[in-house]
């Protein structure tokens, strides 16, 4: 028989306060910290936040649960040379993923549920040893990006208290980014990972479509939706993500395990695009000064800038919000269930399904834009491609955009939360649409005056880089190569 937390004598232990990164935690625990002092500091981060943020969480594990849980790793694991990855690795849960015995909200408390089953995600990182926390905050129904459409409460950014979160992973994004857990897991289908990581200066990687379950995810839409994660840095970005991939046959969108290129011991030289002159006009003058910077940065650390065909990027990005693929977003909701509840919602999300309702679109118009997808989506495979120069080195092409055109203020949000939403929208819609591989990265702060803090203050800024389908390991590859180096862009 296991013993409980309380029978466990820590009394006497020193007081672990330190980094949550997956590396400097596994450090740690081959020093000889153990994972009941890491989640005791925990929850004491989590009781202190609270004074800043008390609606992060939707469901918190009581503290009692987690020692248990911490207590069983330390007692099946005691050999630090033969545990597993994510060996007392706290992570927290976008509040659209099932776990057993939890109800499952996603950010709408009248369609609430409590699964018997948890997601296979969710299940892969328990397995590997993870300690969950926590069900974080989201925007209603995942239907839009900046976090500000929860009844649970607007979160802000973890930078600045008057500028938005971004969303749908919106409480997910500000865990990992205040060192509450090591990494969350969430899910993109139109930027709800990327976002939210640039807002809060983190990593917000979506993978392949389809290469990690979305099994007992609540969906937003289907066809585009993607299981990711947010990370505190790349390394555990890749760490994640090596564990939770792999083929699930029940999961009726997943692709075959051929679909992930294998990684290939060879030198990785890389080439890289940006969007044109014309398209990065929707930016702030602010991002586009960054976005230059960045640009310098990535040919100054061996990529060499070439000019891509932005046309299919720019009309896969139209495809998602402004065609028949946005009907898709109305099957999550029970049949008639919103024209006798539409009041329960949150009125911008009512909105939301009342536009895509005034669309009438019909059949015609959804082949028609399932053509332009297959279109577009082969003309950028021929794009994004990995190549071999000699028998020694490979060379992949890459697309890089700033993650949003501005960071918008709460304020700015609730004064026109449609056309904002589309604007944050220009360089992360086309993602899954064109069935892409992405990762959101920070590239340090610029100063800015806040208004209503009365003093100079500073926000991160950060880009997306982007490969084709299957091309993971190698874009985070070259993500890992660039991350020290985009840490000073913007430290004057």
């Amino acid at each position: 028989m296991l013993k409980t937390w309380e029978d466990d004598d820590t009394s006497g232990m020193d007081y672990w306060d330190s980094s949550l990164s997956i590396s400097s935690l596994s450090q740690d625990y081959e020093a000889g910290i153990k994972p009941q002092q890491v989640v005791q500091a925990i929850f004491d981060r989590i009781e202190a936040y609270k004074e800043v943020q008390p609606s992060v969480w939707i469901y918190l594990q009581p503290i009692g649960e987690v020692m248990r849980a911490a207590n069983e790793l330390s007692i099946r694991w005691p050999d630090p040379m033969d545990r597993p990855p994510l060996y007392g690795v706290p992570f927290s849960v976008k509040d659209s993923i099932d776990i057993s015995g939890i109800p499952t909200t996603t950010g709408c408390p009248p369609l609430a549920s409590t699964p018997t089953t948890s997601a296979p995600v969710y299940q892969r990182c328990i397995d590997a040893g993870g300690l969950f926390i926590g069900k974080t905050n989201m925007e209603q129904l995942a239907t839009g990006m900046t976090g500000c459409r929860s009844p649970f409460g607007t979160l802000h950014s973890t930078f600045s208290k008057s500028h938005c979160v971004g969303g749908s992973s919106s409480g997910s994004a500000v865990t990992v980014s205040q060192g509450l857990v090591s990494f969350s897991i969430g899910s993109d289908t139109a930027g709800s990972i990327r976002v939210p990581a640039l807002f809060n200066g983190i990593c917000g990687f979506k993978p392949t479509k389809g290469t990690v379950s979305a099994r007992g995810v609540s969906p937003a839409s289907l066809h585009q939706d993607c299981v990711s994660f947010l990370t505190s840095n790349v390394e555990d970005a890749d760490r994640v993500w090596e564990v939770c991939k792999g083929f699930d046959k029940e999961d009726f969108f997943a692709k075959p395990p051929s679909t992930l290129c294998p990684r290939r011991p060879k030198e990785l030289c890389f080439r890289f695009g940006i969007p044109p002159a014309a398209a990065l006009e929707i930016c702030s003058p602010q991002f586009k000064k960054e976005f230059s910077e960045v640009v310098a940065v990535i040919q100054q650390n061996g990529g060499k800038l070439v000019d891509l065909n932005w046309t299919p990027f720019a009309a896969a990005n139209e495809l998602l919000y402004n065609s028949s693929f946005v009907m898709e977003r109305l099957t999550i909701l029970p049949d008639g269930w919103f024209a006798q509840n539409k009041q329960l919602l949150h009125p911008v999300t009512r909105q939301v399904f009342e536009d895509i309702l005034a669309r009438n679109n019909c059949a015609v118009d959804l082949f028609k834009d399932l053509h332009k997808q297959a279109e577009y989506k082969r003309t950028v495979e021929d794009i994004l491609t990995l190549e071999e120069i000699d028998k020694e080195v490979d060379e992949i092409t890459l697309m890089v955009a700033p993650t949003t055109p501005f960071h918008p203020t709460i304020k700015e949000v609730e004064q026109d939360p449609i056309r904002i939403n589309g604007r944050l929208g220009s360089f992360a819609h086309f993602g899954n649409v064109l069935d892409l591989v992405g990762i959101a990265m920070p590239c340090g702060t610029y100063e800015f005056d806040d208004m209503a803090e009365g003093k100079k203050m500073r926000l991160p800024f950060g880009v997306t880089i982007l490969a084709g389908a299957g091309l993971d390991g190698e874009l985070l590859k070259v993500a890992a190569k660039l991350e020290e180096a985009f840490q000073d862009v913007g430290q004057e």
